[in-house]
């Protein structure tokens, strides 16, 4: 029997997931690819050289979210809070945010 997805996976699945691939191929990143495992965003491009992953502490948007990469196979960074000083995040803020963590790695 199918399970019906929660408003978070929905609005993962059908508008983060979409603008974010969007976003990133406005910069050049034409294969990334997202899926969600419980409450985390995982994400790779470079042909899978490239990973992170975005904790949604309450399964939320708004609530608390904690940030991870790697490269190339290497440990995972430190996890660090995400977004702490935002309060109501859309899926435009959210891109935004993911968009200029990742380019602070200078990995596009």
């Amino acid at each position: 029997m199918l399970r019906k997805k929660s408003p978070f996976e929905q609005q993962i699945s059908e508008e983060v997931s979409p603008a974010a691939i969007a976003a990133f191929q406005k910069r050049g990143v034409s294969d990334l690819e997202l899926r969600l495992e419980g409450k985390t965003l995982v994400g790779a491009f470079a042909g899978g050289k490239k990973q992170f992953s975005v904790l949604f502490a309450e399964g939320s948007l708004n609530g608390r979210k904690f940030f991870r990469c790697t490269t190339e196979g290497s440990p995972a960074s430190t996890i660090e809070s995400f977004m702490i000083d935002e309060r109501r995040v859309d899926v435009n803020l959210f891109v935004f945010y993911l968009v200029q963590r990742l380019y602070a790695q200078q990995w596009y």
